[in-house]
Order: C-alpha cells, then structure tokens, then sequence
C-alpha cells in the first residue's frame, strides 16, 4: 500500500466505511437485477463459502454451537468448498488474526481450528478449498507445501496453488456424470513473492490493477475444459475492503473474465464484509453461444470475528446444477447471508433475513441491517 491506501484503509476500518459506491453508475449496475430461473431437474448442489480466518475466538470452546443453524444446509451440498485464508502448518507456532492491524500480519493455524472450520466433524467438511490468497506465502513455501500436505492427507483437494510445477493448475469433481471445474486466483501475496523460477507456486495477478492481462485464467480455464470440466467456479481474490460496493475496475475485471475466459461462476473474497451478487449475460468465448453467468463480489469472512461490525454479515452460496432437455448445463444460485453472533461467549452462525426479521433488533444488527439492504436489494 501506498501511504495514502493505508490511510484511507484505516478510515475505513476504524471509522466510517462508504455506503455509496464511488460513482452513480455502480449503484445502477447492481439495481439492474435478473434471475436465472431455467426449468430444469437439480442433479447436484455446491456449497460456496467465504474466507475461513484464524481469529483468536475460532477456538472448539467458542464455537459449542457454531453450525447448529446452517451447518447441515451448507455441509449438506454434493460438493462443499471454500477459501482457506491462512497456512497450517503444524511446525510452526499458531499466529491468529491480529485485532489491530497496524504491522505485519502473518497467519498459521492448527489442526483443532480447522476442525472447527469444518464443522466440528460432524459435518462432512470440505471437499474442495481454495488456497490462493494474500496470506498463502505467510509461512513460506515450505508452509504452502505442508498446508497441501495436510488437506491431501485429509481427503480435501486444493485449487490455486500446489507444491510441484507438474501438478494440474485446476480440479474436477465429478457428481452424476456432471464434471464441475475449479480454478482460483489472488491479487496479492503480500510483501511476499515465490523464488525466481517458482512463480508457478501460487496463481498471483495483479487483478486489482487497470487491464489485468487474463491469459493464465484463460489458459488454465481451458486445460480445465479439454479435460471434461463443463461448468466452471473461479474463486477471485481481488477487490477492496470495507465497503459496501466494489469499485468499477472490480466489476470491469469481472465482466472482461466471463467474456474472455468463459467461466460460469465467479466468488470472490477478500473484502471482508458481503457485497452485491449479479447475473450476467454474455457470449461464451469457447461455444461462441449465448451464456448466463453469475457473480458475488465478495462471500465476505466465512468462519472469522472481527472487531468490525460490517464482518459479521457474511453468505454462502449454493449452486443447484442439473441438465436442460438439450443436456446443456444449467443452474440456479442461491445466496444465503448470514450473520456471525457472539451470544454468551458462543460463536454461532445464524441466517441474516430470519435473525433481522425478529424483532431483536440490538444496536450490531442495525449496523448490519445497513449493508444487509444494500447487498440483498
């Protein structure tokens, strides 16, 4: 960051976040609403989660009833995935998520907090994470190869880094003969690089630049398609933090992805708090036919507490998959907000429209309602 980005970052974290995007046409963009409503018969469902963060109360004592509301809705998809936001590497001491961010911030958890990003076992976990992010380097690259390590061992692929320069720069999972691709991309690995001749470590871009150049997407998006993928998730990690809308360049560098790379469905992350969801029509780079394609800006922290009100109102998204009477590919999003409560000491995760529609309404919910209104109009 530039003197002034920290500034401004600063401004925004410990006083007063924008509620209006920073031009009239941005508000216009996401007012322009559409549905993807194609009949068809659901084959299979993915679960979309947002960063999952080693914050000091991600602990088995504080999160007794976590998963108690949504956990068997979000574990409950055929495929269930995620950002993991931090390295495990079990080597290392555990470094959480510092309440004050005014110096470097170096993450590592342990095995006992991924447990809890999981669903305490009772849930299946993860199939499927992401680990492209500005914190994949925090514990090296003997870190990014232990965490690897630790979710191969554990049944869970990982999309957007790996540890060897011959392993696939994607993952496929196939449920019912649909074969869903995943690829995963991050703005930024903070002040750290891999090692000359190692860049292939971790799939880094300079996303939150003008005229980002896509070809690694497209390059990757079609080795992911000539192996049989046929319909495509990108989990972008890109954009800017605390606020309720992403910046124009954020939403210019969405449209050019689906336009240029030809994937079905972008998730972002990184922002930290939730912001808005869009469908998209466009033509499909690869077919040259029309194609629907659906975007949210930002899941916001999945499993995290910060001091920051507007972090608390997170989402998932799930995907419902199925086939039309032509065998073309279709779905249906579904974005579910949430917001994480701390009641008695206890983390839980409730679903934001039935909690704010309660009459409980504390002076944190208020807050919340704010963005709550902006994302889901």
């Amino acid at each position: 960051m530039t003197f002034r980005d920290l500034v401004y970052f600063s401004y925004k974290y410990y006083y007063k976040s924008p509620l209006l995007p920073s031009a009239d046409k941005i508000k216009k963009h996401f007012s322009e609403k559409s549905d993807n409503t194609a009949d068809f018969k659901t084959l299979l469902t993915v679960s979309i989660g947002g960063d999952l963060m080693p914050y000091d109360l991600i602990t088995p004592e504080n999160t007794k009833h976590l998963w108690e509301e949504v956990g068997a809705d979000f574990f409950g998809s055929d495929i269930v995935f995620a950002n993991l936001e931090t390295p495990l590497d079990k080597d290392k001491k555990s470094n959480a998520v510092p309440e004050v961010m005014l110096n470097h911030m170096y993450f590592n958890t342990d095995e006992t907090t991924f447990e809890v990003f999981s669903g305490h076992g009772i849930y299946k976990g993860y199939d499927i994470l992401s680990i492209a992010n500005n914190h994949s380097l925090d514990m090296g690259e003997t870190g990014l190869e232990k965490t690897i390590n630790f979710l191969e061992r554990t049944g869970i692929k990982t999309v957007g880094a790996k540890k060897d320069k011959s392993d696939k720069d994607f993952q496929i999972i196939e449920v019912k003969g649909v074969k869903i691709g995943f690829v995963a991309y991050t703005y930024s690995l903070n002040e750290f690089l891999p090692a000359e001749g190692r860049e292939w470590m971790v799939n880094y871009l300079p996303l939150n630049t003008a005229d980002c150049d896509l070809n690694m997407i497209l390059e990757q998006v079609t080795a992911c398609k000539e192996a049989g993928a046929e319909f495509i998730i990108c989990s972008m990690h890109c954009g800017n933090a605390y606020q309720a809308y992403p910046s124009a360049q954020t939403i210019a560098l969405y449209e050019k992805v689906f336009k240029t790379c030809g994937v079905d469905v972008i998730a972002g992350g990184h922002p930290h708090n939730l912001q808005p969801w869009k469908t998209y029509a466009y033509t499909d780079p690869f077919s040259g036919k029309a194609k629907t394609g659906f975007a949210i800006y930002s899941l916001a922290d999945f499993i995290a507490y910060d001091i920051y009100t507007w972090c608390h109102l997170c989402a998932y998204l799930q995907l419902e998959i199925g086939r039309g009477a032509d065998g073309k590919i279709l779905f249906r999003p579904r974005v579910k907000p949430m917001v994480m409560l701390r009641e008695d000491g206890q983390l839980k995760l409730k679903y934001a429209e039935r909690l704010l529609n309660s009459g409980q309404m504390t002076e944190e919910l208020k807050d919340i309602q704010i963005l709550y209104d902006i994302c889901a109009s």
